[in-house]
């Protein structure tokens, strides 16, 4: 495996998600079925290449070192990201295109039914929390991007939160 290949891959793949994020409507009433389903193709179009470059990598897995491998796992960290993402998506798409859930909301909620605005709403939320998987893949890959730069024989290091050490004690 190419180690400068897979930093500079991590690098693009992280910027090209963060300028997908930014293309995420920010109120319900930009969300749209035609700007979800494109969406979702880049989310698949991302997932594919993230898959394709382990793939390649993993082609001669007694060859793949210490390095290599960290890198990999935090590319696959990052592709469990944008997958999450890609759920929340669908989902939003779920929501706005309604077809089955105007039938069951018939019967729940009828006065819902029609509420088209509801369902945008619903969407922005979904686009959210796409956002918010799709910023924790980005970090992911940029920090995978500076280990690779730096192979280390060593496991990364993890570092303690500082709101741990801020806990009151308990009393009993």
């Amino acid at each position: 495996m190419d180690a400068a290949f897979t930093i500079s891959a991590c690098v693009g793949l992280a910027r090209q998600i963060d300028a997908l994020v930014v293309e995420f409507p920010a109120v319900a009433a930009e969300v749209s079925v035609p700007d979800l389903l494109d969406h979702i193709g880049m989310l698949n179009h991302h997932l594919s290449h993230v898959a394709e470059r382990m793939r390649e990598s993993f082609a001669e897995p007694d060859e793949v070192g210490l390095a290599e491998r960290t890198v990999l796992a935090g590319v696959a960290e990052a592709a469990e990201q944008v997958a999450g993402a890609q759920r929340h998506l669908t989902s939003a798409l779920a929501h706005v295109t309604s077809g089955f859930r105007k039938e069951l909301m018939l019967h729940t909620h009828p006065h819902l039914v029609n509420d088209s605005a509801l369902a945008r709403t619903i969407a922005a939320e979904k686009y959210a929390e796409a956002g918010k998987c799709l910023h924790k893949a980005s970090r992911w890959l940029d920090g995978t991007a500076r280990v690779g730069q730096h192979p280390s024989t060593a496991p990364p290091r993890v570092r303690a939160s500082p709101a741990v050490g801020t806990l009151p004690a308990r009393h009993r």
